[in-house]
């Protein structure tokens, strides 16, 4: 399931990539989040007509799914595609791969969950290997100017990579922040389902709300470019799809390494982006190797910090 996850992010960030050259984040980050609504609602239907609800509902099940939601997908979601648009799609990826460890953190202190020492060194050597894919980045000037174009006429060249920065580990930390609440939420009451659900809804109210006075702008925009508006509610339909299987994952594996796996999405942006999009972000020979020691550091975690 986690793999599954990976998977559907990964192609997710690709298609984001793709989507705001011809259409903000902004509002797009609203429509992929409204797109969770129905999709959930219709996908928890039909659990509920053919099977049943497991037992364990709690209040603070319900809350944590809740703010989980608010934490990926207002505040996460928001700042990905920002982080997206100002670093590319694997630059973006990259930034995230600090999650998993600050994700292994918090579960230590908050959920007891410990991994022990190799599991840690798999997460760590995940790490290195996303981060040195982002070294070995060279990305051409005059790509992603969408949101780069308009920050770097009124800031300096370190402004710029300070932003980029900020964007990309504050998606980072808001991202593991969700793991928690889920982690700590699907083990109490199974149901991967409606809590993404309830997380999609909780996410939406907050996104109307901080977003309420730009509606109007919104509105003409999505008028103006309907098929942009229709992408993004795919998009939104498969990051439904790819949270509901992390969530689910989490029962079963350690929620650091739930995490790890779902946000190793280098591992599927690079090949996509290198093929499909035509290498237009030049990627090389250090990229690869990084590649590799994430794939060693993903099983070592794998492997190993389900035991402990």
């Amino acid at each position: 399931m986690a793999l599954l996850s990976l998977l559907t992010y990964g192609i997710c960030m690709v298609l984001v990539s793709v989507c705001v050259r011809t259409f903000r984040s902004e509002p797009g980050s609203l429509i992929a989040a409204a797109a969770c609504i129905p999709a959930g609602i219709l996908i928890s239907c039909w659990q509920l007509a053919f099977g049943e609800v497991q037992v364990g509902i709690s209040a603070w099940a319900v809350v944590a799914f809740a703010l989980a939601g608010i934490f990926s997908t207002y505040l996460g979601r928001w700042l990905v595609f920002k982080s997206i648009e100002l670093n590319g799609p694997s630059g973006a990826s990259a930034l995230q791969s600090t999650s998993p460890l600050l994700t292994a953190v918090f579960a230590w202190v908050f959920l007891g969950e410990v991994i022990g020492w190799v599991g840690m060194l798999g997460i760590t050597m995940a790490i290195v290997g996303l981060v040195s894919m982002s070294f070995g980045l060279q990305r051409r000037a005059a790509t992603h100017k969408t949101a780069a174009a308009a920050l770097a006429s009124a800031s300096s060249g370190r402004s710029m990579v300070w932003a980029s920065l900020v964007v990309g580990v504050g998606s980072s930390v808001a991202y593991s922040g969700s793991h928690i609440f889920r982690g700590s939420a699907v083990r109490i009451w199974n149901e991967p389902l409606l809590g993404a659900t309830i997380g999609a809804g909780a996410a939406l109210v907050a996104l109307l709300l901080a977003s309420r006075s730009k509606w109007p702008e919104y509105k003409q925009e999505i008028l103006a470019n309907r098929k942009g508006a229709w992408q993004f509610a795919g998009i939104g339909v498969l990051q439904f799809l790819a949270q509901t299987l992390v969530i689910a994952s989490m029962k079963y594996i350690p929620v650091s390494v739930a995490a790890l796996v779902s946000m190793c999405t280098p591992l599927v942006v690079v090949p996509i982006s290198y093929f499909i999009l035509r290498n237009e972000e030049r990627l090389n020979g250090v990229m690869f190797i990084g590649i590799l020691i994430t794939l060693c550091g993903t099983l070592t975690s794998l492997v190993f910090a389900g035991r402990a």
